[in-house]
């Protein structure tokens, strides 16, 4: 194993070209205990770098001010390491997004018929403190191989926790733990799904953003046994979609102490889902449907705002003492 280990040296050196020679000569980079900084990994297709878990700390050199610390190829994988934007996590989230990146997946595409990289995973990192997104995916495009599968991560005091600025899609995310980011997730490819992630303890939890129209084949995708809990203190918004022209599912969902906005989106779905405590529903224009939701406080139920021609259906839906929600007026 030693002509593919890598030891830490403990100490400030750039640490990124070694590492993509063992990649590129062997397909393989294990990473020792300690410290490595980098400036800037590009894995070759067909690659692996493991860590030894948050014993392993990859560090992105505080001189690079837009770049990633690894920027991910074709069936490549990335697994079991502390990814740092800082030497010490910050002690608070960005205020703004910012272009310093955890793990950048990025293609070229540009129209249907082009195709990213394809086919990455990455599993069980710890990524923490970049101005930018903790995990990006970028102009993938619409192929379903070009396609991320991510799991068990904890992405925290980013800009962004899972970023998915546009035309990137059929990504899975399953038991990501994206808390106390600016936003927990921006996600404005089609097709991407999110099964048992945590949005919580973010300032906006979850965005679906097409109001610049970048974001043509927006949505169509699901959020399943996923959580929306303390939003910005308590006072923020879980939820938020914007112009989603295709429908989005929220199905076996928990939200407490956050809000949810919706702004002339077309066929959102929310089923079986857990509304908590403190949640106000603002709905502008669109199509929203709820079924077999179950409201964990009346104000929540009364706290449901429709306007701008909102269209809104629940079915099978009661509030905290057991009675069937009825109807909700528009407000004029």
């Amino acid at each position: 194993m030693e002509e593919y280990f890598l030891k830490s040296k403990n100490d400030k050196s750039d640490r990124s070209a070694e590492i993509e020679e063992k990649l590129k000569f062997y397909g393989v980079c294990i990473l020792g205990s300690g410290v490595f900084y980098v400036t800037g990994v590009k894995m070759p297709d067909h690659s692996t770098l493991w860590g030894q878990g948050n014993a392993t700390r990859v560090i992105l050199s505080p001189e690079v001010s837009d770049g990633a610390a690894i920027q991910i190829g074709s069936f490549c994988t990335v697994r079991n390491l502390c990814l740092a934007g800082a030497e010490e996590e910050f002690s608070e989230r960005p205020a703004e997004i910012g272009t310093r990146t955890g793990l950048l997946f990025m293609g070229t595409a540009r129209h249907s018929g082009d195709r990213g990289p394809q086919n990455a995973i990455v599993e069980s990192c710890y990524i923490h403190s970049f101005t930018g997104g903790g995990l990006k995916c970028l102009d993938t495009g619409y192929h379903v191989r070009s396609s991320m599968t991510a799991s068990n991560c904890h992405i925290t005091r980013c800009g962004v926790g899972i970023y998915i600025p546009h035309f990137s899609e059929f990504h899975q995310f399953t038991n990501m733990h994206c808390t106390h980011n600016r936003y927990g997730c921006i996600n404005n490819g089609g097709n991407n799904m999110f099964v048992n992630c945590d949005f919580s303890g973010n300032t906006l939890g979850f965005l679906i953003d097409n109001s610049d129209g970048m974001a043509k084949n927006n949505s169509h995708g699901s959020a399943i046994g996923c959580t929306f809990h303390h939003s910005d203190d308590n006072k923020g918004i879980g939820i938020k979609i914007v112009n989603a022209r295709s429908g989005y599912v929220f199905s076996g969902c928990q939200i407490g102490f956050s809000n949810i906005v919706l702004d002339n989106s077309a066929r959102i779905q929310f089923t079986g889902m857990n509304i908590l405590r403190f949640v106000k529903i603002e709905i502008h224009g669109g199509s929203t449907m709820m079924t077999s939701c179950f409201f964990g406080a009346p104000e929540s139920v009364n706290a449901i705002k429709l306007s701008g021609g909102a269209k809104f259906r629940w079915n099978d839906c009661i509030d905290s003492n057991g009675n069937d929600c009825i109807t909700v007026e528009e407000q004029k």
